[in-house]
């Protein structure tokens, strides 16, 4: 890639779309986690089928090919759960586990078991509450101071290795602020294009907003 100057202007005001970007450039562990988590949009619905008895309440969260194998898997939890007791979470447990364990395989993502319930990343508790409140201007805040940081951080890290060069005057000076631009424009990069993908690239996951 041809190394060229960067104009250090001010920090201007970040468009809505880059400001819906930020969960999806940040390291996809923290949605993966939410997904494997006890208390999150599997494991729920889950819970709520055995309860109910209605298989239907989390088939949408598996692919169309692995409606057979979590339905078998129901009916075996169903029967087992009826025993009671300790019988009756491991039932539960079991049928978590499965439902988790086959969203993540159709998103081609590795699963490692149910974790424990945990505390959800700001931006992501916010978009559940959206979910709720139909209002999005509780993400919009926190997305926004999200980017907002990111932006700023690695600006004024290149700002402080440009000067740390000016000082040395060595190669290792030299190199330190190429790769603080490198990785300023790489962030903006990433935001803008997780911004600007098709809404519909998006929603392919079972659950529309959990793409990891």
């Amino acid at each position: 890639m041809q190394r060229r100057s960067i104009s250090l202007l001010s920090i201007r005001p970040l468009s809505r779309a880059a400001r819906a970007a930020t969960a999806l450039v940040r390291p996809p562990r923290i949605a993966s986690a939410h997904c494997d988590s006890a208390n999150g949009p599997v494991a729920g619905p889950a819970q709520a089928a055995l309860e109910s008895g209605d298989v239907r309440l989390v088939l949408p969260f598996v692919k169309p090919a692995q409606e057979a194998e979590l339905s078998a898997a129901f009916e075996q939890a169903r029967e087992v759960r009826t025993a009671g007791g300790k019988a009756r979470e491991l039932a539960d447990r079991y049928f978590a586990e499965t439902a988790v364990r086959l969203h993540r395989q159709g998103e081609h993502a590795s699963y490692t078991g149910l974790q424990e319930e945990g505390a959800l990343a700001p931006a992501l508790a916010a978009a559940e509450r959206a979910l709720e409140s139909g209002s999005l201007a509780e993400v919009l805040q926190q997305l926004d101071r999200e980017v907002r940081h990111g932006v700023e951080d690695r600006y004024h890290a290149v700002l402080a290795a440009r000067q740390a060069e000016a000082r040395a005057k060595t190669v290792e000076g030299a190199r330190a602020r190429v790769d603080a631009e490198f990785t300023f424009e790489k962030f903006v990069l990433g935001i803008s294009e997780a911004a600007t993908a098709a809404v519909h690239a998006e929603a392919e996951p079972a659950v529309a907003g959990h793409s990891h």
